[in-house]
């Protein structure tokens, strides 16, 4: 009978605990997409390379790099390992460094093509930059927000990770 009783004084009794579980697959799926969108990112890259943009490859390849920290820190986390936290975590950090210099990058882009349209005579520029510098940034915020949250969320959760 006494197998039956769950000691209440350990913090997880060896098992995953349910919001942990679900965190994890959220990344599963999450980081996931993220390497597959990298290497078809690199593939796309590197056999179209004469038509897109310098450093291209170059993204993609960070892409695939803390996309796969963040998937394989969830899989030792899955395994209730403490490593694991600490590779989402430098995955993480990584990913919210890319998508400032991404925002920064699109607000010099579209000050570039207004500057560009401003040139040709006939014609009257529409200030994007404006516009897309906004959407820039509340993508980067909302982004930044979602990361910080699952950070967090991973970091409620580290008394059930052990070894």
């Amino acid at each position: 009978m006494s197998d039956d009783i769950i000691d209440s004084g350990d913090v997880n009794n060896g098992q995953r605990p349910q919001f942990l579980t679900v965190l994890c697959i959220l990344t599963f799926i999450g980081s996931g997409l993220g390497v597959l969108g990298s290497l078809l990112g690199i593939v796309g890259s590197s056999a179209l390379s004469a038509f897109m943009p310098a450093g291209t490859i170059l993204v993609s390849l960070i892409g695939l790099v803390y996309s796969g920290l963040c998937l394989f820190g969830a899989i030792q986390m899955w395994g209730l390992k403490k490593q694991g936290f600490t590779l989402y975590l430098a995955g993480s950090i990584i990913a919210i460094l890319v998508t400032l210099y991404n925002a920064f990058t699109i607000q010099s882009t579209m000050s570039e093509i207004n500057s560009q349209f401003s040139e040709i005579e006939g014609v009257d520029p529409v200030d994007f930059t404006g516009a897309a510098s906004g959407v820039a940034w509340t993508s980067t915020i909302i982004g930044i927000l979602i990361i910080v949250a699952f950070v967090a969320m991973y970091n409620a959760n580290k008394k059930a990770l052990v070894n």
